[in-house]
């Protein structure tokens, strides 16, 4: 089964063709580089860059596979949750296209297309189940219980700002630039990880949510105060200001470890878990994903993070991968229809 699938939830334009659910025959990704002037996405931009993107990822897409529209069996879509104007540009296109090539659609939702990416270029049966998936991001950050590919419960998520987000802030306020997580995770490589001793939101001892708001504010507050000094100012090569920004990024970055650390190692307490899942954005992240590695070492339990880099971002793979396993569930969540979006829709 050939799925044609679109991603459009927030500033990324994506395509990619997946054949049943785990084999890609093409995966093409358009990034929106004009948001990083921003320092973070404008949904007005990149509602109107979806629009003007679509098509030419499409063929694109297409041309990788060397297949046609007509080719495929089925179109899926992401209908939520996100950025209302971006997804409108997925749903729109991919609808049109089922109405004209008179293709059904399948809509799925975001976040389990990123807890499924764990699935592409792999087989479903080397996953033994229940999985604790750890799924971070752009606004979430949330951990789940998986019982089968399509049986999930969430376990807990974040209370103010995800760590994606927190990441994004944290370059910002340094004047890295967007996107922030990938630049900080660079400039933490040379930082002191214990130079500022920023908080580890816990949330008392039983809790499996996740706050990253106090940590940014920290983050904050030691940006303005090193500016007051005169220690450190935004876009300055002096050395000094370099290993500034390293140590706050270093420092920021532990501090960001130790919170999933302990989060995960609380949750394998309480559950018999087999495996665990690390997926989103963040998972690109070498310091988290070692750190987590070595928890599951330690538990003598498999880790697991998508095969790919591309496939922990925003991708449309993921998003063919889940619409497979939904239809194998229900073959009639498939339909020739118009798909609504919701920026809100729920897991």
């Amino acid at each position: 089964m050939k799925i044609l699938a679109f991603e459009t939830s927030c500033d990324d334009t994506a395509v990619a063709i997946v054949e049943n659910g785990t084999d890609v025959l093409a995966n093409v990704r358009v990034s929106q580089v004009e948001h990083s002037k921003w320092g973070g996405v404008v949904p007005e931009i990149a509602a109107r860059l979806h629009a003007e993107n679509w098509r030419g990822a499409l063929e694109k897409c297409l041309a990788e596979a060397s297949l046609t529209v007509e080719d495929v069996d089925y179109i899926a879509v992401t209908a939520g949750p996100g950025l209302q104007t971006s997804l409108l540009t997925g749903t729109t296109a991919a609808s049109f296209l089922s109405q004209f090539f008179h293709k059904k659609i399948i809509p799925v939702q975001h976040i389990r297309g990123h807890i499924n990416s764990i699935i592409l270029d792999r087989t479903v049966e080397e996953i033994k189940y229940p999985v604790l998936v750890l799924t971070v991001s752009g606004g979430h950050t949330d951990m789940f219980l998986q019982t089968s590919t399509t049986e999930i419960e969430k376990l807990g998520g974040t209370l103010d700002d995800a760590a994606g987000e927190a990441f994004d802030k944290c370059a910002k306020m340094l004047g890295l630039g967007y996107p922030g997580g990938p630049i900080v995770s660079k400039e933490a490589e040379k930082g002191d990880r214990k130079k500022f001793p920023f908080p580890r939101p816990l949330l008392g001892k039983e809790s499996l949510d996740f706050s990253f708001s106090g940590i940014k504010a920290a983050v904050y507050r030691t940006v303005e105060a090193a500016k007051e000094s005169g220690s450190f100012s935004i876009g300055s090569d002096s050395s000094s200001n370099s290993n500034f920004i390293a140590d706050v990024c270093a420092s920021f970055e532990q501090a960001a470890v130790d919170v999933f650390v302990k989060k995960v190692s609380r949750t394998l307490v309480r559950f018999q878990i087999k495996a665990v899942h690390f997926t989103g954005g963040v998972s690109a992240n070498t310091a988290i994903r070692g750190a987590l590695q070595e928890v599951c070492e330690k538990n003598k339990i498999e880790f697991r993070v998508p095969e790919r880099f591309s496939y922990c971002t925003d991708n449309a793979a993921m998003i063919g991968a889940e619409a497979f396993l939904q239809y194998q569930k229900n073959p009639e969540i498939a339909q020739i229809q118009f798909i609504d979006c919701d920026s809100r829709l729920s897991v």
